[in-house]
Protein backbone atom coordinates (compact mmCIF):
# COMPACT_ATOMS: atom_id res chain seq x y z
CA UNK A 1 0.00 0.00 0.00
CA UNK A 2 0.98 3.52 -0.83
CA UNK A 3 1.39 6.50 1.29
CA UNK A 4 2.21 7.35 5.27
CA UNK A 5 0.11 6.94 8.23
CA UNK A 6 1.88 9.86 10.12
CA UNK A 7 1.70 12.14 7.32
CA UNK A 8 -2.12 11.69 7.10
CA UNK A 9 -2.19 12.31 11.02
CA UNK A 10 -0.55 15.64 10.10
CA UNK A 11 -3.53 16.84 8.10
CA UNK A 12 -5.76 16.40 10.28
CA UNK A 13 -3.03 18.19 13.27
CA UNK A 14 -2.95 21.05 10.32
CA UNK A 15 -6.83 21.34 9.77
CA UNK A 16 -7.58 22.17 13.21
CA UNK A 17 -4.79 24.68 13.05
CA UNK A 18 -6.60 26.30 10.01
CA UNK A 19 -10.12 26.27 11.87
CA UNK A 20 -8.74 28.09 15.08
CA UNK A 21 -7.44 30.91 12.95
CA UNK A 22 -9.35 34.25 13.13
CA UNK A 23 -10.33 34.25 9.37
CA UNK A 24 -12.00 30.45 9.87
CA UNK A 25 -13.51 30.86 13.89
CA UNK A 26 -16.89 32.21 11.77
CA UNK A 27 -16.96 28.53 10.17
CA UNK A 28 -16.93 26.62 13.90
CA UNK A 29 -20.38 28.42 14.97
CA UNK A 30 -22.48 26.79 12.50
CA UNK A 31 -21.62 23.16 12.83
CA UNK A 32 -21.30 23.36 16.70
CA UNK A 33 -24.79 24.48 16.84
CA UNK A 34 -26.30 21.63 14.14
CA UNK A 35 -24.11 19.11 15.97
CA UNK A 36 -25.35 19.94 19.32
CA UNK A 37 -28.79 20.05 18.69
CA UNK A 38 -28.32 17.15 16.33
CA UNK A 39 -26.78 15.13 18.83
CA UNK A 40 -29.31 15.38 21.74
CA UNK A 41 -32.19 14.24 19.44
CA UNK A 42 -29.84 11.32 18.57
CA UNK A 43 -28.92 10.70 22.51
CA UNK A 44 -32.57 10.85 23.23
CA UNK A 45 -33.92 8.22 20.41
CA UNK A 46 -31.00 5.56 20.60
CA UNK A 47 -31.43 5.48 24.50
CA UNK A 48 -35.19 4.38 23.27
CA UNK A 49 -33.68 2.19 21.40
CA UNK A 50 -30.75 0.41 23.13
CA UNK A 51 -32.17 -1.80 26.08
CA UNK A 52 -34.40 -3.20 23.60
CA UNK A 53 -31.80 -4.17 20.76
CA UNK A 54 -29.62 -5.80 23.71
CA UNK A 55 -32.03 -8.30 25.00
CA UNK A 56 -33.29 -9.52 21.56
CA UNK A 57 -29.30 -9.97 20.53
CA UNK A 58 -28.04 -11.01 24.14
CA UNK A 59 -31.23 -13.82 24.18
CA UNK A 60 -29.26 -15.29 21.03
CA UNK A 61 -26.29 -16.32 22.90
CA UNK A 62 -26.13 -20.37 23.28
CA UNK A 63 -25.95 -20.84 27.26
CA UNK A 64 -22.80 -23.05 26.74
CA UNK A 65 -21.27 -19.43 26.05
CA UNK A 66 -22.99 -17.68 28.71
CA UNK A 67 -19.71 -17.12 30.89
CA UNK A 68 -18.42 -14.53 28.20
CA UNK A 69 -21.69 -12.78 27.92
CA UNK A 70 -19.74 -9.89 29.31
CA UNK A 71 -17.71 -9.75 26.21
CA UNK A 72 -20.87 -9.80 23.87
CA UNK A 73 -22.23 -7.15 25.71
CA UNK A 74 -19.07 -4.88 25.09
CA UNK A 75 -18.45 -5.93 21.51
CA UNK A 76 -22.29 -5.11 20.98
CA UNK A 77 -22.55 -1.60 22.61
CA UNK A 78 -19.23 -1.20 20.31
CA UNK A 79 -21.30 -1.99 17.32
CA UNK A 80 -24.15 0.19 18.55
CA UNK A 81 -22.21 3.01 19.56
CA UNK A 82 -19.96 3.15 15.78
CA UNK A 83 -23.51 3.17 14.28
CA UNK A 84 -24.60 5.80 16.17
CA UNK A 85 -21.35 7.87 15.66
CA UNK A 86 -21.94 7.60 11.59
CA UNK A 87 -25.66 8.03 11.93
CA UNK A 88 -24.90 11.15 13.68
CA UNK A 89 -21.88 11.73 10.97
CA UNK A 90 -23.80 11.27 8.17
CA UNK A 91 -26.76 13.87 9.22
CA UNK A 92 -24.31 16.85 10.46
CA UNK A 93 -22.56 16.38 7.31
CA UNK A 94 -25.51 15.74 5.25
CA UNK A 95 -27.00 19.14 6.53
CA UNK A 96 -23.97 21.11 6.80
CA UNK A 97 -22.88 19.87 2.96
CA UNK A 98 -23.00 23.17 1.61
CA UNK A 99 -21.71 25.31 4.15
CA UNK A 100 -18.57 22.60 4.36
CA UNK A 101 -18.39 22.46 0.66
CA UNK A 102 -17.58 26.58 0.45
CA UNK A 103 -15.12 26.07 3.95
CA UNK A 104 -12.87 23.75 1.33
CA UNK A 105 -12.71 26.34 -1.15
CA UNK A 106 -12.08 28.86 1.59
CA UNK A 107 -9.13 26.30 3.21
CA UNK A 108 -7.72 25.70 -0.16
CA UNK A 109 -7.59 29.81 -1.17
CA UNK A 110 -6.17 29.71 2.40
CA UNK A 111 -2.96 27.03 1.27
CA UNK A 112 -2.56 27.68 -2.06
CA UNK A 113 -3.33 31.58 -2.33
CA UNK A 114 -5.62 31.32 -5.52
CA UNK A 115 -8.69 33.44 -4.88
CA UNK A 116 -12.18 32.05 -5.00
CA UNK A 117 -14.27 33.19 -6.98
CA UNK A 118 -17.00 35.73 -4.65
CA UNK A 119 -16.96 36.04 -0.16
CA UNK A 120 -19.05 34.11 1.81
CA UNK A 121 -22.75 34.92 1.18
CA UNK A 122 -25.98 32.95 2.09
CA UNK A 123 -26.92 33.02 -1.94
CA UNK A 124 -23.93 30.77 -2.88
CA UNK A 125 -24.61 28.52 0.05
CA UNK A 126 -28.02 28.09 -1.27
CA UNK A 127 -26.88 27.32 -4.68
CA UNK A 128 -24.75 24.69 -3.48
CA UNK A 129 -27.00 22.56 -1.75
CA UNK A 130 -28.25 20.39 -4.58
CA UNK A 131 -24.43 19.32 -5.99
CA UNK A 132 -23.29 18.91 -2.16
CA UNK A 133 -26.57 16.97 -0.99
CA UNK A 134 -26.07 14.61 -3.83
CA UNK A 135 -22.92 13.80 -3.47
CA UNK A 136 -23.50 13.10 0.18
CA UNK A 137 -26.26 10.85 -0.77
CA UNK A 138 -23.59 9.00 -2.68
CA UNK A 139 -21.64 8.79 0.27
CA UNK A 140 -24.12 7.06 2.37
CA UNK A 141 -25.27 4.50 -0.73
CA UNK A 142 -21.69 3.83 -0.64
CA UNK A 143 -21.78 3.29 3.23
CA UNK A 144 -25.18 1.53 3.94
CA UNK A 145 -24.64 -2.11 2.52
CA UNK A 146 -21.33 -2.26 4.08
CA UNK A 147 -22.02 -1.13 7.41
CA UNK A 148 -25.36 -3.42 7.29
CA UNK A 149 -22.76 -5.84 5.84
CA UNK A 150 -20.46 -5.93 8.89
CA UNK A 151 -23.72 -5.48 11.30
CA UNK A 152 -24.81 -8.81 10.74
CA UNK A 153 -21.23 -10.17 10.38
CA UNK A 154 -20.90 -9.13 14.04
CA UNK A 155 -23.62 -10.80 15.55
CA UNK A 156 -22.24 -14.16 14.74
CA UNK A 157 -20.46 -15.60 17.70
CA UNK A 158 -17.08 -15.85 16.99
CA UNK A 159 -16.70 -13.71 14.35
CA UNK A 160 -18.14 -10.40 16.12
CA UNK A 161 -14.83 -9.90 17.85
CA UNK A 162 -12.87 -9.80 13.96
CA UNK A 163 -15.81 -7.98 12.89
CA UNK A 164 -15.12 -5.02 15.61
CA UNK A 165 -11.40 -4.78 14.34
CA UNK A 166 -12.54 -4.24 10.39
CA UNK A 167 -15.42 -2.25 11.72
CA UNK A 168 -12.82 0.50 13.12
CA UNK A 169 -10.95 0.17 9.77
CA UNK A 170 -13.65 0.38 8.14
CA UNK A 171 -14.53 3.71 10.14
CA UNK A 172 -11.45 5.31 9.39
CA UNK A 173 -11.40 4.93 5.48
CA UNK A 174 -15.40 6.15 5.59
CA UNK A 175 -13.65 9.49 7.45
CA UNK A 176 -11.40 10.16 4.94
CA UNK A 177 -13.89 9.70 1.77
CA UNK A 178 -16.28 11.62 3.88
CA UNK A 179 -13.87 14.82 4.16
CA UNK A 180 -11.33 14.81 1.47
CA UNK A 181 -14.37 14.51 -0.98
CA UNK A 182 -14.94 18.32 0.13
CA UNK A 183 -12.14 19.39 -1.93
CA UNK A 184 -12.34 16.80 -4.97
CA UNK A 185 -15.90 17.35 -5.53
CA UNK A 186 -15.17 21.47 -5.78
CA UNK A 187 -12.73 20.18 -8.48
CA UNK A 188 -15.44 18.35 -10.40
CA UNK A 189 -13.67 14.59 -9.34
CA UNK A 190 -16.31 11.53 -9.72
CA UNK A 191 -16.94 9.91 -6.65
CA UNK A 192 -15.51 6.58 -8.07
CA UNK A 193 -12.97 8.03 -9.23
CA UNK A 194 -12.57 10.37 -5.92
CA UNK A 195 -11.99 6.48 -4.08
CA UNK A 196 -9.60 5.28 -6.37
CA UNK A 197 -7.08 8.06 -5.56
CA UNK A 198 -7.67 7.34 -1.71
CA UNK A 199 -6.99 3.63 -2.58
CA UNK A 200 -3.72 4.70 -4.35
CA UNK A 201 -2.41 7.24 -0.92
CA UNK A 202 -4.07 3.99 1.24
CA UNK A 203 -1.97 4.14 4.21
CA UNK A 204 -2.21 8.24 3.89
CA UNK A 205 -5.84 8.18 3.88
CA UNK A 206 -5.96 5.32 6.86
CA UNK A 207 -3.83 7.95 8.61
CA UNK A 208 -5.98 10.94 8.56
CA UNK A 209 -9.10 8.59 8.71
CA UNK A 210 -8.27 7.06 11.86
CA UNK A 211 -7.05 9.90 13.49
CA UNK A 212 -10.43 11.67 12.91
CA UNK A 213 -12.23 8.95 13.65
CA UNK A 214 -10.62 9.10 17.08
CA UNK A 215 -10.80 12.81 17.62
CA UNK A 216 -15.17 12.42 16.89
CA UNK A 217 -15.23 9.72 19.79
CA UNK A 218 -14.50 12.72 22.09
CA UNK A 219 -17.37 14.40 23.86
CA UNK A 220 -17.20 18.60 22.88
CA UNK A 221 -13.92 18.09 20.54
CA UNK A 222 -15.89 15.96 18.21
CA UNK A 223 -18.33 19.05 17.55
CA UNK A 224 -15.03 20.83 16.40
CA UNK A 225 -13.78 18.09 14.66
CA UNK A 226 -16.03 18.31 12.01
CA UNK A 227 -15.02 21.55 10.31
CA UNK A 228 -11.43 20.76 11.37
CA UNK A 229 -11.51 17.49 9.63
CA UNK A 230 -12.46 19.39 6.34
CA UNK A 231 -10.04 21.96 6.26
CA UNK A 232 -7.58 18.80 7.14
CA UNK A 233 -9.16 16.78 3.84
CA UNK A 234 -8.10 20.18 1.60
CA UNK A 235 -4.76 19.73 2.95
CA UNK A 236 -4.91 16.29 2.14
CA UNK A 237 -5.87 17.28 -1.34
CA UNK A 238 -3.46 20.27 -1.78
CA UNK A 239 -0.40 18.50 -0.67
CA UNK A 240 -0.75 14.95 -2.06
CA UNK A 241 -1.89 16.40 -5.15
CA UNK A 242 1.31 18.80 -5.16
CA UNK A 243 3.64 16.04 -4.60
CA UNK A 244 2.04 13.94 -7.58
CA UNK A 245 2.45 16.96 -10.04
CA UNK A 246 6.06 17.05 -9.04
CA UNK A 247 6.51 13.51 -9.49
CA UNK A 248 5.02 13.30 -12.46
CA UNK A 249 7.04 16.93 -13.92
CA UNK A 250 10.10 15.09 -12.94
CA UNK A 251 9.27 12.06 -14.68
CA UNK A 252 8.42 14.12 -17.99
CA UNK A 253 11.70 15.77 -17.59
CA UNK A 254 13.77 12.95 -17.52
CA UNK A 255 11.71 11.45 -20.55
CA UNK A 256 12.80 14.93 -21.82
CA UNK A 257 16.44 14.19 -21.07
CA UNK A 258 16.55 11.04 -22.03
CA UNK A 259 14.85 11.16 -25.56
CA UNK A 260 17.59 14.43 -26.14
CA UNK A 261 20.76 12.25 -25.61
CA UNK A 262 19.23 9.68 -28.18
Amino acid sequence: MNGNLFQGFSYLVQGFKIICQPGFRLFLLIPVLVNTLLFVLLIVWIKSLVSGWLSVLLSWIPEWLGFIEWLFWGIYLLVIGLTFLYTFVAAANLIAAPFYGYLAEKTEQHLTGKSIEEDFSWRKLVSLIPSTVKREVQKILYYLPRVIGLFVLGLIPGLNLLIAVIWILFSAWMMAIQYIDYPADNHNVRFPEMRQYLSSNRFTSLGFGLLTFGVTLIPLLNFIAFPAAVCGGVAFWVHEQSKQDNTNLNFDSHNKVGSIEK
